[in-house]
């Protein structure tokens, strides 16, 4: 009988281990499947994680496990009101500015060659990033959703829809149903995967590839990813406190007294403290209870206080990862700022955290949307940045005076300064002026005047 027994247990192991052997098989198939779908069949296993759990990661776009225990994606990312807020802030720095096509000429002024800019409104470009890139997005919301991928998927891709070699259509797509091959030529291919899953493989100039900071110049970093212990620990304080207070209690005081009083008399004295000591109206009054009855406040513990200190300081790291100041989402933490330092903390956004985010996609939309020979003929993408100005109108009026040359020679002209604000050029207004009480000085140290001055009259006979 032992021996009967011993050998239904040897071939129950063995039925189990075939099992799990086809099991591993079907995942390991599955696998490779997944991997070439959606890593031009290139990429290396990354042992982080379990097969199974790589394979979802490669499918939805990725995650990480923090060390908190919490996975860390963009969607869980955004659950965060830090990450959200951060997102908005940079997203409208970049899809709230104007957006044109310009084109750089030279035209002689005077017997002298000056250069000057004019909208390309012409050209078919142009309505596609200043108005609508397709059918059913604005300009503001294409380039918002554009940062979002950016910001926390390393990279955006929009479909190039050319007719006869000339854009007539953008399509923004999901960064996790595209994939980056580059060949050996350097060239790139994208396989992209449609919302009924049939995939298709197009050319490198069928597609805008915005990209984040990068390390292998193929992909931008994954923010997310790398900022995942910072998110992770903001999830996981959020939870706590969350379930603190789905599963505690904290009274604002303890009310004891002498004896027992029943279940009963404990809902009468609930009922006549609410009535006589509740709300804004009763503050102050003096409670006069018997049964030697006393009242202790509860009070904040120590480590209320420092889960508190916790939060504040997971907003500043993410706002440190994704180059927003914290005055920016309405965080001012310990500090408070005055009128001065915020406007140099304004300014700072500006030339910090949005400057950065116009160059990025002006220099990304010239290399892509734009033609070489476009590009030499003077074309190229930029953004009226002067419109920050817009709702100061004092800054705005003294800005304008000091660039037309109040108190030093003007570098702008009185033209250039109309057309930011959409209004027709003026007969004359391509000339820059001087302060008429400034004038350069020759090398002889006599002043040089634009035209000679005129002769003196000459004076009547007799005189």
């Amino acid at each position: 009988m032992a021996h009967l027994r011993a050998g239904r247990v040897y071939r129950r192991r063995r039925a189990h281990d075939r099992l799990r052997a086809a099991a591993r098989a079907e995942v390991k198939s599955m696998k490779g499947f997944f991997g070439s779908l959606f890593s031009g069949g290139e990429r290396k296993e990354d042992t982080r994680y379990g097969i199974v759990d790589q394979m979802w990661a490669d499918f939805f776009g990725g995650f990480a496990t923090s060390k908190t225990g919490i996975s860390v994606n963009w969607k869980s990312a955004l659950s965060v009101t830090t990450v959200l807020a951060c997102c908005r802030v940079r997203a409208d720095g970049l899809a709230t500015v104007p957006w044109k096509l310009y084109r750089r000429t030279e035209k002689s002024v005077n017997g002298k060659t000056v250069i000057d800019r004019q909208e390309a409104r012409d050209q078919p470009l142009y309505d596609l990033l200043a108005t609508a890139p397709n059918e059913w997005m604005t300009s503001l919301e294409f380039r918002e959703t554009q940062n979002f991928h950016v910001d926390l998927a390393g990279r955006s891709y929009a479909f190039l829809n050319k007719v006869r070699g000339e854009i007539v259509e953008m399509i923004l797509l999901d960064p996790g149903r595209v994939v980056c091959k580059v060949n050996a030529d350097y060239s790139r291919t994208y396989t992209l995967t449609g919302l009924d899953g049939t995939t298709e493989t197009v050319p490198g100039d069928r597609i805008w590839h915005v990209k984040g900071p990068s390390w292998d110049t193929i992909e931008g970093l994954n923010i997310v990813r790398y900022a995942a212990e910072a998110i992770g620990l903001a999830l996981a304080t959020e939870e706590s406190h969350a379930r603190f207070h789905r599963n505690g209690a904290r009274p604002s005081g303890v009310l004891s007294a002498d004896g027992a009083i029943g279940e009963q008399g404990l809902v009468k004295l609930a009922a006549w403290v609410r009535r006589h000591f509740g709300g804004a109206e009763n503050t102050g009054k003096i409670m006069v209870v018997d049964r030697a009855a006393k009242f202790t406040p509860v009070q904040m513990t120590g480590v209320d206080a420092q889960h508190i200190e916790t939060r504040k300081f997971q907003v500043e790291r993410i706002c440190e990862v994704l180059r927003v100041m914290p005055i920016m989402i309405g965080f001012s933490g310990d500090k408070n700022a005055t009128f001065a330092s915020a406007e140099q903390m304004f300014l700072a956004h500006l030339v910090h955290c949005v400057r950065p985010i116009h160059r990025r996609f002006g220099g990304s939309a010239d290399l892509f949307l734009l033609k070489k020979e476009q590009r030499q003929q003077g074309y190229y993408t930029g953004f009226v940045e002067g419109d920050f100005l817009s709702p100061a109108l004092k800054d705005k009026a003294e800005f304008n005076q000091r660039a037309l040359g109040s108190s030093s020679p003007g570098w702008i002209t009185p033209n250039e300064i109309r057309s930011w604000d959409e209004l027709p050029p003026v007969a004359g207004g391509d000339l820059l002026y001087v302060p008429s009480n400034m004038v350069a000085i020759g090398e002889d140290g006599k002043p040089m005047f634009l035209t000679p001055p005129a002769a003196p009259a000459p004076k009547p006979p007799g005189e």
